[in-house]
């Protein structure tokens, strides 16, 4: 993980000593992280008129959420390690203000794990679960930045479509009892489980799925190409 940030700080370094624009760099921070389990921290280093180069890495920072699983709510908490480098390119009149065009490449990891309350043919389930979820993509964001008195930084992220290539997999374990799963039961987890990401329109038709009746757990697991949006906004401050 430490390359890209190795070569994002060679590129400014390099960028420093041959340029005599007056270049200011910007400290941001993308408050909606946090929300997925990431402290979202970002710079840009604005070294001629129109372009800039930025970079945000997500620091991991564990988040609770409730999600629906047979009828009943549980808890997920999810952690997220993220790098984004990009190179930025302004519309506008103003140096790093206006409308911009920035492709950007990217790396994530998304881990969650919880206890989802069920029932398995009358019976009560507690699947311990865990999800892994790692991806390489690349997109284009298109987006407006503004300043406010020369310093603060208002980015809105408003257009950012991507492509990824991407690992998932998952495993849910019944930790009720440890009576082996009858035939019934192993059915009835696989569809649960099929309901349950049902709701993600991506995945819901790509993911292998296979249970283990002795060892009560689910199985889950899908690779290859998966297409993504990068919405949303930072708030910054510029030296």
């Amino acid at each position: 993980m430490k390359n890209p940030i190795l070569l994002f700080f060679l590129i400014i370094s390099y960028l420093t000593g041959h340029t005599q624009y007056d270049a200011h760099p910007v400290i941001k921070w993308a408050p909606a992280g946090l929300l997925f389990g990431k402290l979202s921290l970002g710079t840009e280093y604005n070294y001629k008129k129109k372009n800039s180069i930025e970079l945000y890495i997500g620091i991991p920072m564990a988040a609770t959420r409730t999600i629906d699983y047979d009828n009943k709510q549980s808890d997920i908490e999810s952690k997220v390690f993220s790098v984004l480098a990009g190179y930025r390119r302004y519309i506008g009149k103003k140096p790093a203000a206006g409308f911009y065009a920035e492709p950007y490449f990217k790396y994530l990891e998304h881990h969650a794990q919880g206890i989802l309350e069920g029932d398995l043919d009358s019976k009560v389930a507690r699947m311990d679960t865990k999800t892994d979820y790692k991806a390489w993509g690349a997109g284009i964001q298109l987006g407006y930045q503004f300043l406010i008195a020369k310093r603060i930084c208002l980015d809105f992220f408003l257009f950012g479509p991507e492509a990824n290539i991407a690992r998932f997999n998952s495993q849910s374990t019944d930790i009720a009892n440890s009576i082996p799963w009858t035939l019934i039961q192993s059915a009835e987890a696989e569809r649960q489980l099929k309901d349950a990401i049902s709701d993600i329109p991506i995945l819901k038709d790509k993911l292998e799925i296979s249970v283990d009746q002795s060892k009560k757990t689910v199985y889950t697991e899908y690779r290859g190409f998966l297409p993504g949006f990068r919405l949303g906004a930072s708030i910054g401050f510029r030296f």
